[in-house]
């Protein structure tokens, strides 16, 4: 369905053309989707500066006590949020919901066990990225976070990771002003 929309308006028909050879298809749609996002470099975030520059005073009180509760074992966060990239690249289910309409990647294997699962999302600009959820369900990052302590919905292949939490109005405050200064306004603002 997108293909076709897309293919209604002669720029973008035109410059697939151009570029791949061919009308718009999913083919195209991917290729362009991917090559845009490897033009998406963040290193330069206040966490950056503070993590990999050894600048103290880049994060605040609250962005510091926030990245202290998304390591904790408490919220388990950095378990599917790791690395360089705060991801660990897997292919899981958070427990969005108990029956998914769009079955992940189940679709490419048609394993029940991976029914309702999708890649983890790097957390890199993530202040700039909703909406969130491989469907664009939520929002804001207020959510999201909502979703976690939550500890999700009951579906068969969620994540053992996914077990919901507490946290305080102030910790939930901290947790997101930590979210936030992943984001790298100095890509935002070349765009």
């Amino acid at each position: 369905k997108l293909a076709e929309r897309l293919r209604e308006d002669s720029s973008y028909n035109n410059a697939a053309k151009r570029t791949y050879g061919r009308e718009i298809d999913p083919y195209v749609i991917t290729r362009a989707i991917a090559n845009y996002e490897r033009t998406l470099v963040s290193g330069n975030s206040a966490f950056d500066q503070y993590y990999y520059q050894g600048k103290k005073n880049a994060l605040s009180k609250d962005e510091k006590a926030g990245y202290e509760l998304f390591k904790s074992e408490r919220l388990n966060c950095i378990k599917c949020h790791s690395g360089f990239n705060f991801t660990n690249y897997s292919i899981t289910n958070n427990g969005l919901y108990d029956v998914y309409s769009d079955p992940g990647k189940g679709r490419l294997t048609t394993l029940a066990s991976d029914s309702g699962t999708f890649k983890v999302p790097s957390l890199r600009n993530v202040a700039m990225t909703a909406p969130y959820m491989h469907d664009g369900s939520m929002n804001t990052l207020d959510q999201v976070i909502d979703h976690y302590i939550s500890g999700g919905k009951n579906h068969p292949n969620k994540s053992k990771l996914i077990k919901g939490f507490t946290l305080s109005p102030t910790e939930k405050k901290q947790l997101k002003a930590f979210l936030e200064s992943l984001t790298d306004y100095s890509v935002v603002e070349s765009d």
